[in-house]
């Protein structure tokens, strides 16, 4: 099972960023992608954006890169907030959130009482940062913030009243900056991880390329690569497979360890009642045999998100290596 809870930064992958995808370099690593999250706003001015996953078994682990806003970052002129974690009844568990009277970015925890955290971090001016939090919750709840590695803030409430483990986060953007005008700051490589640091993890985003050993599916590779959810790939019969080249970065140079290979698809069953396939998995082709993960049932009412995960190299349950890693990936139904 994938530990994966959530993985991407594009539109398919995000609440309320649509027109805010943008090219611009400042804002993402280009060994691992080819845009970012362009934020523009005013002190005061609330630009939010989300991200929603399954309900996790062990802690929650969110990793993004953040580049902070561009000018006078360093100086908060209102209490704001950064990000927002709620549960699957919406209750706020957990929050980062600016501070006016000193100036920093602190941990909040939200249970049987409020509790936040003492603060070592104040962002710089159109610095990029790598942002990675750890939600804990039980009898208690607990948030760590880490800003490049370093715990910066921690705060723990009880939590008798029974909160649950986080499904959600708000982006909110306010507050971030004491700026009478606005301006700008970055998001990219957003992940969420289920009981696995994402400390020093880094995800390289491949894409479909071109059709490669198998083309079944109806729409075929287009409909799946131009990132458009209204435009979609469909199988009628179990065992249909679609598989495809990969174009995109190849993740950094001289990484020391490479901890997996990932297929994401965004996958909607069929009505109920309808005759077909009634799961989906994705597979590496490696030296010309098919590698399936398990198959997952995905929502007949949208698209959701299915991850399969590849530890290490199916082929001999080797580590991964940059050599080994596959150039043919696809998706089968059953």
């Amino acid at each position: 099972m994938s530990h994966i809870l959530h993985l991407g930064h594009q539109v398919t992958d995000l609440a309320g960023i649509e027109g805010r995808i943008s090219a611009d370099a400042a804002g993402f690593d280009a060994d691992l992608d080819v845009n970012c999250i362009k934020i523009t706003t005013t002190e005061t001015a609330s630009v939010p954006f989300s991200a929603s996953w399954g309900p996790p078994t062990g802690d929650v682990w969110l990793g993004f890169r953040y580049r902070a806003p561009a000018n006078t970052a360093s100086f908060i002129g209102t209490d704001g907030s950064f990000l927002e974690f709620y549960d699957d009844s919406s209750s706020l568990i957990a929050s980062v959130r600016t501070e006016r009277d000193d100036e920093k970015y602190h941990a909040m925890a939200y249970g049987d009482t409020t509790q936040e955290g003492a603060s070592s971090f104040s962002a710089a001016d159109g610095q990029p940062y790598w942002v990675d939090v750890r939600i804990s919750v039980g009898a208690d709840i607990t948030i760590d913030f880490y800003v490049d590695g370093v715990l910066q803030s921690s705060a723990t409430a009880p939590n008798a009243g029974g909160k649950g483990k986080p499904v959600k986060c708000i982006w909110k953007n306010f507050g971030l900056h004491d700026y009478y005008t606005n301006t700008t700051c970055y998001y990219a490589h957003i992940a969420v991880l289920d009981g696995v640091s994402s400390i020093g993890r880094r995800f390289a985003r491949r894409t479909p390329d071109l059709v490669a050993t198998y083309d079944a599916f109806s729409g075929g590779v287009d409909a799946v690569k131009d990132g458009d959810i209204a435009t979609r790939a469909a199988s009628d019969i179990a065992g249909q497979r679609m598989s495809f080249s990969l174009a995109g970065p190849t993740g950094p140079a001289g990484a020391s360890a490479i901890a997996g290979v990932h297929v994401k698809q965004l996958a909607q069953l069929a009505q109920l009642g309808t005759a077909g396939p009634t799961g989906i998995a994705g597979f590496l082709r490696i030296g010309g045999v098919d590698y399936d993960a398990s198959p997952d049932t995905p929502s007949p009412d949208l698209a959701s998100p299915v991850y399969s995960t590849w530890d290490v190299n199916p082929a001999d349950s080797t580590p991964w290596t940059t050599a080994a890693l596959p150039t043919e990936a696809g998706i089968v139904s059953s």
